[in-house]
C-alpha cells in the first residue's frame, strides 16, 4: 500500500484557514466595493464565534470548536460568507474529532459554495482523499482523488493513490484501467514499472477473470523484476505443469527454470542433471549438481545422490573433452551442420557460450539439420545465457512450428530481456 505523505497539524490548519480571507475581529472588512465587502463580512456576533472556534481548531481542540461553532446556529439566518466559514471551520473540526463521516459533508458543502480558489480546492480535495485513504476508508478515498483528478490536480503522490484506492474498495475494474495507464506512461517513457505496481495490477486482473491480462502482466513483471516465484509462475502458466511438456523439450524448460533461479529443490536439480547427462551434456550435469551442492538445506540422502550423480557425471565429461578436438574436426569436415550445432551447445552448456555460440552459427548456416526449429532454440538460448539480448530475441523468433516449442522460444526471449538487477 502506497505511503501517504500527511502531516495533520499542518493539514487541519491548511482546511481551517478561511478561503475568502482570515478572520479577524474587523470581521473582514476588506477593502472591496461596500456590496463586495458586504458578502465577505461576518456580522460581529457571528464573527466573533467563528474566530474563536478558529483559534480552537488551530490549537487543535476540535471538540471544543465543534461546542462552540453550535451557539452560530441560534444567531439566525446566516449570510452565505458565513455559512461557508461556519461549514469549513466545522470540517476541520470534525477531522481533529476523527468524524469523517462530518468532515465530509461539512467539506462538501463547501466546495459547493464556489468560493475556494482552484488551487484551494484542489488541496481540499487532495487533504481529503488522503486523509480518508490513511483512515482505511478508501471507497469515499476513492471519489475524492477521481475529483481531485477531474479538477487538474497533478500532484503524483496524491494520484498515486487512486488505483489503490479503488482496488481496496473492490473497484477492480477501476483499478485496472488506472494500473493499466500507469504502465502504459512507465512504457512511454521507458522506465520500468514498480512491483507493487504489477502487483496490484496482477490482482485486479485476476479478481475480474482477466487471465490473459493476468498473463500479459505476469510476463512483463517476470522481465522487469526477475524474481524466482515469478518466472517459476510464468513457466507453469504458459506451458502447463511438467508433466504435459513434451519429452524432448522438457530439459530446456528445466534449463530456463534453472537460468532464472526458478529450479527449486535439489531433487530437482538432481532430475536435470540426469536427463543433461542422458542428453550427452555430462558438463552441464556437472555444473548443475556443483550448484545445487552449494545451496543450503540440501539432506543427507540429497548429498548422496547428488554426489554419485556428479561422480559418474565427471568421468563422462572428462572423456568428452578428451575428444573435443577430434570431435570438432569432424563436425567441420560433415556434409550438415548437426554435429556443429551439438558441439557448440556443449560449450554453452559448460559456461563456455563464447566458444559455442560460433560453432551453433556455422552448423546452422550449414543446415541439413534434423531438428532445425530445436537448433534455432539453442542458438537463441546461447544468446540469451551470452548476455545479448537483442540477437537471442531475433534468433528465437525464427523459431517455428511446434506450438510448445514456439512458446518455450518466446519465453526464453522474455528471459533474455530481463532486468539484471532485481528489484524487491
Amino acid at each position: 500500500m502506497p505511503t501517504v505523505p500527511f502531516a495533520p497539524r499542518a493539514l487541519l490548519i491548511a482546511l481551517a484557514c478561511a478561503a475568502a480571507c482570515t478572520l479577524t475581529p474587523a470581521w473582514c472588512a476588506a477593502e472591496k466595493a461596500p456590496a463586495a465587502a458586504a458578502t465577505e463580512t461576518a456580522r460581529p456576533a457571528v464573527g466573533a464565534v467563528l474566530v474563536e472556534a478558529q483559534a480552537l481548531v488551530n490549537s487543535g481542540q476540535g471538540a471544543q470548536a465543534t461546542a462552540k461553532l453550535q451557539a452560530v446556529d441560534a444567531l439566525g439566518p446566516l449570510n452565505a460568507y458565513e455559512a461557508f466559514m461556519l461549514q469549513r471551520l466545522r470540517g476541520a473540526a470534525a477531522l481533529q474529532e476523527n468524524d469523517l463521516g462530518r468532515a465530509q459533508a461539512a467539506f462538501e458543502a463547501v466546495l459547493a459554495a464556489q468560493r475556494l480558489t482552484p488551487a484551494e480546492q484542489l488541496q481540499m480535495l487532495a487533504s481529503m482523499g488522503q486523509t480518508l485513504y490513511r483512515a482505511k476508508d478508501f471507497a469515499s478515498a476513492a471519489k475524492w482523488l477521481r475529483r481531485y483528478a477531474d479538477a487538474g490536480g497533478h500532484e503524483a503522490e496524491v494520484l498515486a493513490l487512486r488505483a489503490p484506492a479503488a482496488y481496496f474498495s473492490k473497484d477492480y475494474a477501476a483499478a485496472r484501467t488506472l494500473l493499466l495507464a500507469a504502465t502504459q506512461a512507465d512504457a512511454d517513457a521507458a522506465r520500468p514499472t514498480p512491483l507493487p505496481t504489477w502487483r496490484l495490477l496482477a490482482s485486479s486482473q485476476r479478481q475480474l477473470g482477466d487471465e490473459a491480462g493476468y498473463r500479459a502482466s505476469l510476463r512483463r513483471m517476470a522481465v522487469q523484476h526477475p524474481q524466482p516465484a515469478l518466472w517459476a509462475e510464468l513457466v507453469e502458466r504458459e506451458l502447463g505443469e511438467p508433466t504435459a511438456w513434451p519429452e524432448r523439450q522438457l530439459l530446456d524448460v528445466q534449463r530456463l527454470l534453472r537460468a532464472a533461479g526458478a529450479l527449486g529443490s535439489a531433487d530437482n536439480a538432481l532430475i536435470l542433471a540426469a536427463q543433461a547427462q542422458q542428453a550427452g551434456f555430462p558438463g552441464e550435469a556437472v555444473k548443475v549438481i556443483d550448484e545445487a551442492l552449494a545451496q543450503p538445506g540440501v539432506t543427507a540422502p540429497q548429498m548422496s545422490a547428488l554426489t554419485q550423480r556428479r561422480d559418474s557425471a565427471q568421468r563422462q565429461a572428462e572423456a568428452d573433452r578428451r575428444n573435443r578436438a577430434r570431435d570438432e574436426a569432424a563436425a567441420r569436415k560433415a556434409h550438415d551442420g548437426q554435429a556443429l550445432v551439438t558441439l557448440g551447445w556443449a560449450w554453452v552448456t559448460e559456461g563456455q557460450a563464447d566458444t559455442g555460440l560460433p560453432l551453433i552459427a556455422q552448423g546452422l548456416q550449414r543446415g541439413g539439420l534434423v531438428r532445425a526449429d530445436e537448433a534455432r532454440l539453442h542458438h537463441g538460448m546461447a544468446l540469451a545465457l551470452a548476455g545479448q539480448p537483442a540477437e537471442a530475441r531475433q534468433a528465437l523468433a525464427q523459431v517455428k512450428g511446434e506450438p510448445g516449442l514456439v512458446a518455450l522460444a518466446g519465453l526464453w526471449a522474455d528471459f533474455a530481456e530481463r532486468r539484471t538487477t532485481v528489484t524487491p
